[in-house]
């Protein structure tokens, strides 16, 4: 069944109406976008790892976290599809990528081209993100999800049913892992990811959500 997913596109965001972002934590103001992410019948063919984008001027002070991405031992990507819709459903091929850490608390998932990344953080310290008083219906408050475009983050995503997939495999600690222009790297303080051409990122733990 389609799924929307969100990524900063304000024309698309018309077109749709149906979707909100939260708050808006760096460079994305929020939209909406066409995707699948999970088919129950008709999975199609799994995405590839590259999607061509235009250029774009990196991200100051992005550096150092890009290239903590880039140092970690890479895991291919195209074994990253299966998933499970919810937990008791049984696993099976995609057409987006989803990974899960290795301590469970933390699961992302794209959709068929990964122009959005969306992580949910099942237990953490730092306060879910606030439903905006402006949501428009329908709308299910996912406050513990981190969405990450080309163009910032937003914490707390308002949209029609979950997307982030569940019984995903696991991406080890110090293994990185790119889809498209996104890339997230592993490591037991927790799951740092960043659009490898805008340099807009997170890290994702229990104790804090970092962007940048």
């Amino acid at each position: 069944m389609p799924r929307r997913f969100l990524a900063c596109a304000p024309a698309l965001l018309r077109v749709l109406g149906a979707v909100a972002i939260g708050t808006a934590v760096t460079g994305c103001g929020g939209a909406g976008i066409e995707g699948t992410a999970v088919a129950a019948e008709d999975w199609g063919t799994p995405a590839t790892s590259r999607v061509p984008t235009s250029p774009r001027p990196p991200n100051p002070g992005a550096a150092t976290d890009t290239a903590r991405i880039g140092a970690g031992s890479p895991v291919d990507p195209e074994t990253y599809h299966d998933a499970k819709e919810t937990d008791s459903s049984p696993a099976a091929p995609t057409i987006g990528f989803h990974f899960t850490t290795p301590s469970g608390n933390i699961r992302c998932s794209t959709p068929k081209e990964p122009t959005v990344l969306l992580c949910e953080v099942t237990d953490h310290a730092y306060p879910s993100a606030a439903k905006p008083a402006d949501a428009k219906e329908p709308c299910q408050w996912f406050p513990d999800y981190a969405m990450l475009t080309d163009e910032g983050v937003a914490a707390g995503v308002c949209l029609p049913r979950p997307l982030v997939t569940r019984g995903s495999r696991v991406l080890p600690y110090g293994s990185s892992i790119r889809m498209g222009d996104f890339g997230c790297l592993s490591t037991e303080g927790g799951l740092l990811c960043a659009n490898e051409v805008s340099g807009h990122g997170y890290q994702l733990s229990r104790e804090a959500l970092r962007t940048f």
